[in-house]
């Protein structure tokens, strides 16, 4: 019970964005070699279901992901670093350090932020590693 509370409130302060904490930030390393087409639909179809807004804002995420890795050659590849910097205003999207452009669109940057961070985050031990992180490793022991 007490691992799902620090769960939901780190989720919770990702995903508010205000004056002291203005961006929550993901840097994604590439550990095997893709498809930009194929990343930029993975990242998309976690959004989605997470955003109420226009489908046209995660089209837009999803080219600008496209348009950073064909600078590469169409392919990521093993190493290739994404950031996403998620604010309250919409996500700006970086590959290699190229930054690509910024969504513009209210509560893309939470819902991007739900896809690493809620209960179904597409990487649940991103979540365990933060809190252990920022809670403690022995926090979290049956007793």
């Amino acid at each position: 019970k007490q691992k799902k509370e620090a769960q939901v409130a780190l989720r919770n302060a990702a995903r508010t964005f205000g004056p002291s904490s203005p961006t929550t930030s993901f840097v994604l390393e590439m550990t095997f070699k893709a498809d930009g087409k194929a990343i930029a639909e993975a990242i998309a179809d976690g959004v989605k279901p997470r955003q109420g807004g226009s489908g046209s804002d995660v089209k837009e995420l999803e080219n600008l992901i496209v348009q950073g890795v064909a600078a590469k050659g169409g392919q990521a590849t093993k190493g290739t670093i994404f950031r996403f910097d998620c604010t309250e205003e919409g996500v700006s999207v970086s590959v290699d350090g190229n930054e690509q452009g910024t969504v513009i669109s209210a509560g893309i940057g939470s819902a991007l932020v739900d896809v690493f961070m809620d209960d179904k985050a597409v990487s649940p031990q991103l979540v365990d590693s933060c809190l252990d992180t920022w809670c403690g490793k022995d926090l979290f022991v049956a007793v």
